[in-house]
């Protein structure tokens, strides 16, 4: 892979976490650390998971892409129940939901090429 050149995949999660991270600084003070930092964290993690994994050998990435779904599930829970407590919009959740189900998706494409 070129230097220059970033899988979709990779992407989507660096949007996401720019979303994430502006997200997270608008939730109430008194749960920014609790929520916030679990979802900055969780986020930047699959990031760097990701990044990892494009450039590991195919036994690493079929250890690394379970772990990365992983992460994407504990992120739709996280992002639940932000919503719940109306901490975020419908429309956001509908927003962020479908970014990780895509980034799910490719995930899996990925570990069925491999």
């Amino acid at each position: 892979m070129k230097p220059d050149t970033k899988p979709p995949i990779y992407t989507l999660l660096v949007e996401l976490t720019g979303w994430t991270l502006d997200r997270t600084a608008d939730l109430p003070k008194s749960h920014r650390f609790t929520f916030g930092q679990r979802l900055d964290n969780l986020t930047l993690d699959a990031l760097l998971l990701t990044t990892r994994a494009i450039y590991s050998d195919r036994t690493r990435k079929l250890a690394l892409l379970p772990e990365l779904n992983l992460m994407l599930e504990q992120l739709r829970v996280l992002w639940r129940l932000v919503h719940d407590r109306r901490w975020i919009s419908q429309q956001q959740l509908l927003f962020v939901n479908s970014k990780i189900d895509e980034i799910g998706r490719m995930t899996g494409g990925w570990l069925r090429s491999l």
